[in-house]
């Protein structure tokens, strides 16, 4: 499964404890690469972990509707991820298009015409104020009338779909989209992804009630969720997980 960076909450021995989203994401995501797994390594066992109440950063509390909104965005990535990978079954190579494109495009076809017509009546039109502003206007027009034509003859350009990144990078389009598909903030996005794949990894028996540690990579290295977080993503951990899964 495929997660950005994982949040560590560092609880060495501390009656509280706050994920380390910016500090430990890095170190998280490159021990995920190398071990090639999506459960966090539990070095640590549980009977070791400090005791007393955890405490979680406000902006990174889990509770009821981000979590409705985290679900959304997995099927919002789902369907981004399989659109783009349908459209690239259908991509011509490189030159085939570059060809394609030049044969579209050519001043004789009708609607090379139609284009340079629309364009000279943009041109002559009362609205021309002879503006920046006004001349960009009609070169956008241009353009997509441009794009319009050789998708319509050609297909989508094999340039814009390349093949999607994997686990280990820093940069992944389909989360960016999907969060702004749903309006959610794609750093809050990333985060639920960070925080609730070690918990609904970690064997439901030893969470036990109550706040969670769930052991880190190293020792004394935990992640932690508030007794309300726990019950909120116990009983949701099977479908947060395949949706997790199907985006990976």
């Amino acid at each position: 499964m495929r997660t950005l960076s994982l949040t560590l909450a560092a609880a060495m021995a501390a009656t509280f404890a706050v994920p380390g989203h910016a500090q430990l994401g890095g170190l998280m995501k490159k021990a995920k690469a190398a071990a090639g797994v999506d459960k966090p390594a539990a070095v640590a066992k549980v009977e070791s972990a400090p005791v007393g109440p955890v405490k979680v950063k406000p902006a990174d509390r889990i509770d009821g509707p981000s979590l409705d909104l985290f679900a959304r965005a997995l099927t919002a990535e789902k369907n981004w991820l399989e659109e783009r990978a349908r459209i690239r079954t259908t991509l011509k190579s490189p030159e085939e298009y570059r060809r394609c494109s030049e044969v579209a495009l050519a001043p004789t076809t009708p609607e090379a015409k139609k284009m340079m017509q629309d364009y000279l009546d943009a041109m002559a039109s009362k609205d021309n104020d002879g503006s920046a502003e006004y001349m960009t206007k009609i070169a956008m027009a241009m353009k997509a009338q441009q794009d319009r034509i050789v998708q319509g003859k050609c297909g989508f350009d094999p340039s814009l779909y390349p093949p999607e990144p994997g686990p280990s990078a820093l940069y992944h389009p389909s989360e960016h989209e999907a969060a702004k598909l749903v309006g959610m903030d794609q750093k809050r996005y990333a985060l639920l992804k960070e925080r609730i794949t070690p918990f609904c990894n970690f064997d439901a028996a030893a969470r036990g009630n109550g706040d969670v540690r769930v052991p880190g990579i190293g020792t004394g290295v935990y992640f932690v969720y508030e007794a309300n977080e726990a019950a909120l993503l116990t009983p949701r951990c099977g479908q947060l997980l395949a949706g997790m899964k199907a985006v990976s």
